[in-house]
């Protein structure tokens, strides 16, 4: 009897000792399991990373690529590409001042304080009733827009200054400075997404204030209410859009030959100029959207932005 107990125990014995080490292959296999998946991961996020700084480094030699093609006139508005290690740079130039300079609805005086503007006012009244909004509606928005922009507390007739958006149910401050994207207009009181949908593509946010200059060298059809905008009276938009195309200089369509315009609202060359740059490289794209001035000795970028434009 003692002989068969002493078996029955040396039998659970070695079947405890089985169990304990079936535990411990199973422990060690979900062990290396999660090393194998840590290991990946990190191997993961050290390949995307040196790729995202390899796609940097790209982009950064595209701007400066570009930068030097306008300056020597190897690059123009168009698009194109240069072969790079790993992949590609591509661009894309086109002209960035034929649009509506929100601010220019606003003037810099001789203290540094901004005040609206009122040709501004009229340009921006007048290029949305070409638009189709009407006429009461556009002339509050323009009001709301130059009271955003301006640094003084007076609210223009049909305008809002702080106290008006401080009285809302999340109050907040106007800008009280130039804009840095038409994005920022979305807070303006009036302004709709229907509405910044319909404005957006004839907008812009130069960083200049005071002035919104239209090159007729770069005009396309269908842009003549950017001619018309500044003297409607003068010049109607059946009209203007006859005169996008047309030969300038020497007898032919040209600033000094429009009545009614100043020097600097119509130009004979782009000075701001728009280009989107892609990094493309392991299949990752990396892109931006720049303004760059050509108006200087050397074209140089004066603002950057990242992501979709409908997102900003």
């Amino acid at each position: 009897m003692a002989d068969l107990w002493e078996g029955r125990k040396r039998q659970d014995e070695r079947g405890a000792a089985l169990l304990a080490v079936l535990l411990l292959v199973a422990v060690m296999a979900i062990v290396a399991a999660m090393m194998l998946d840590r290991l990946g991961l990190a191997t993961g996020l050290a390949a995307n990373a040196e790729a995202q700084g390899a796609a940097q480094r790209a982009l950064a030699e595209g701007e400066a690529r570009v930068l030097a093609g306008l300056a020597d006139g190897s690059v123009a508005s168009g698009e194109g590409q240069w072969a790079v290690p790993r992949g590609a740079i591509v661009w894309r130039v086109g002209p960035g001042g034929n649009c509506f300079n929100v601010n220019a609805l606003v003037l810099a005086q001789p203290d540094g304080s901004l005040r609206a503007r009122p040709a501004g006012l009229m340009e921006a009244r007048t290029l949305m009733v070409s638009l189709g909004i009407g006429a009461g509606q556009a002339g509050a928005l323009a009001d709301a827009m130059a009271d955003w922009i301006d640094s003084d507390s007076q609210s223009l007739p049909q305008g809002a200054e702080d106290s008006v958006y401080l009285a809302s149910a999340h109050p907040y401050r106007t800008a009280g400075r130039p804009l840095v994207d038409v994005g920022e207009l979305r807070a303006v009181r009036g302004m709709t997404p229907a509405l910044q949908a319909r404005l957006a593509p004839w907008l812009c946010a130069l960083p200049e204030v005071g002035t919104s200059p239209v090159a007729l060298a770069s005009l396309r059809a269908g842009q003549g209410r950017l001619l018309a905008m500044f003297a409607p009276e003068v010049l109607p938009l059946a009209r203007a859009e006859r005169m996008i195309g047309q030969p300038i200089g020497q007898g032919g369509t040209g600033p000094e030959g429009l009545p009614g315009f100043a020097p600097d609202e119509v130009v004979t060359q782009d000075r701001w100029l728009r280009a989107r740059i892609e990094a493309r490289i392991d299949g990752r794209v990396l892109g931006e959207d720049v303004l760059i001035d050509g108006g200087q000795d050397r074209p140089k970028i004066v603002a950057r932005a990242w992501g979709e434009a409908a997102d900003r």
